[in-house]
């Protein structure tokens, strides 16, 4: 099957995305965890100026190791080449032939999920743009079969 492949298509993650990732989480992790330690104070009568302090301090604790797996993170880059998904990463290079794509879609606004047609799937996570680069790999993998 003749099919014109757009060498030179490449993503990586956004470091903006990351960030804003991991204040959301800080920020519901922090909110939980101080209503849990609201409702224990007030079940065992304790002073709830602890249950705030707390929270903030595991609340920090997660964001500090996720600011940490940026260092990993930030070596991703998928690149469309020669008819061929290439992932290079912290572990080494994959590469994934087109035609072996069932299918690329958006997952959470900043992540794409890629199906095998094994039935296996990648992540593609912290794109800024992931709706186009869902649009980019279908385009560049064709026509589905039957």
């Amino acid at each position: 099957m003749d099919r014109l492949t757009p060498d030179g298509i490449s993503w990586a993650p956004s470091r903006r995305i990351f960030l804003r990732r991991v204040a959301i989480t800080a920020a519901l992790t922090f909110v939980g965890l101080a209503t849990v330690a609201l409702v224990c104070s007030v079940y065992f009568g304790l002073p709830r100026a602890w249950g705030f302090w707390g929270a903030g301090v595991l609340a920090l604790g997660f964001m500090i190791e996720d600011l940490l797996r940026w260092r990993i993170l930030r070596s991703d880059l998928w690149q469309i080449s020669q008819g061929q998904l290439i992932y290079d990463g912290p572990d080494g290079r994959s590469q994934i032939s087109l035609s072996d794509i069932d299918s690329a879609r958006v997952q959470w606004g900043t992540r794409v999920v890629i199906t095998l047609t094994s039935g296996q799937r990648m992540l593609m996570r912290h794109l800024p743009y992931a709706a186009a680069t869902a649009e980019q790999i279908e385009t560049a993998r064709g026509p589905r079969r039957p």
